[in-house]
């Protein structure tokens, strides 16, 4: 596999991984998309392409736990904007 495909592939997981965590935190994407012009949500897309805890990010979001995971580096902007 190419090194393209291999970007293509982190960004899909990665951007599955982060939609599935606002899903299940319930947070209010319209008001983090205003959120300073959108650059929150930005650098949260960011952060969470370049984050390594995505196989911990995956059996969080498979599990039953309902407490904040502290191992999301974005968890204190989506507890901000939680619904």
């Amino acid at each position: 596999m190419g090194i393209l495909a291999r970007i293509a592939d982190r960004m899909d997981r990665q951007s599955h991984l982060m939609d599935a965590m606002m899903d299940r935190l319930e947070v209010d994407r319209e008001a983090l998309a205003m959120d300073t012009c959108g650059a929150r949500l930005e650098a949260a897309a960011r952060s969470c392409l370049m984050c390594r805890d995505s196989e911990e990010c995956g059996r969080w979001l498979d599990g039953k736990d309902d407490t904040a995971p502290t191992f999301c580096p974005n968890i204190q902007v989506f507890e901000l904007h939680r619904k």
